[in-house]
């Protein structure tokens, strides 16, 4: 599907059978569609009009909400991480880990505060009986918790006229970024990065990170 597609991807997104039409204007989403269509068309795929959603300004996919301004978790998706329980095996936290990483691009220095559990759970098959739950890697679980009920949980699409700004951090630890825009004196996220450093970066000299 994605190599079929491949001349829509300015406009188009594909995830296994699922696909996703943007434009700036209607005008602009009708050409978009026709193309779609065509392509689709020629290569003998069928659309199911029951599962298609057309002309929409607001869209739930993979977990998120898309609308016009910007995209945010779906609200069950986070009430259901916070309804977890505190880890007592490798498999709960490799659970916990793995469905609160999915939204990491939400939260600010996400690497760092998770790292706890990254160092428990990132464990070979022959070193699973390793696996303990202290207290540090409690207090990253509340941590986490906390801050999917405090951050805003909203990143903006970004505004093609306005400048961008990259607000980076460098520890011995690991690294982060936020990329946003100032738009009428007020400050927009458009995206949260962040990454624990290997064994060798922690090394290297933080002007040179």
């Amino acid at each position: 599907m994605s190599r079929i597609l491949e001349p829509c991807r300015p406009y188009c997104i594909v995830y296994i059978d699922d696909i996703i039409i943007f434009s700036k204007t209607f005008e602009e989403h009708l050409v978009h569609l026709q193309n779609v269509t065509s392509l689709l068309e020629q290569n003998n795929l069928q659309l199911s009009p029951d599962k298609c959603d057309i002309c929409k300004q607001e869209i739930d996919y993979l977990g998120h909400r898309i609308t016009h301004e910007g995209i945010t978790p779906l609200p069950d998706k986070i009430k259901a991480i916070l309804n977890l329980r505190e880890p007592k095996t490798l498999a709960q936290a490799n659970h916990f880990i793995g469905a609160v990483s999915w939204y990491r691009k939400f939260i600010p220095k996400f690497a760092v505060v998770a790292a706890p559990i990254h160092g428990v759970t990132n464990l070979t098959k022959s070193n699973r009986h390793k696996f303990k739950w202290k207290r540090e890697q409690s207090l990253s679980f509340r941590e986490i918790k906390k801050l999917l009920t405090e951050e805003p949980l909203f990143l903006n699409f970004p505004d093609d006229s306005q400048p961008l700004i990259l607000t980076t951090d460098f520890s011995k630890q690991g690294i982060s970024g936020v990329l946003q825009q100032e738009i009428d004196g007020q400050i927009r996220n458009l995206y949260y990065h962040s990454q624990m450093l290997t064994k060798h970066q922690k090394n290297y000299d933080i002007v040179a990170g």
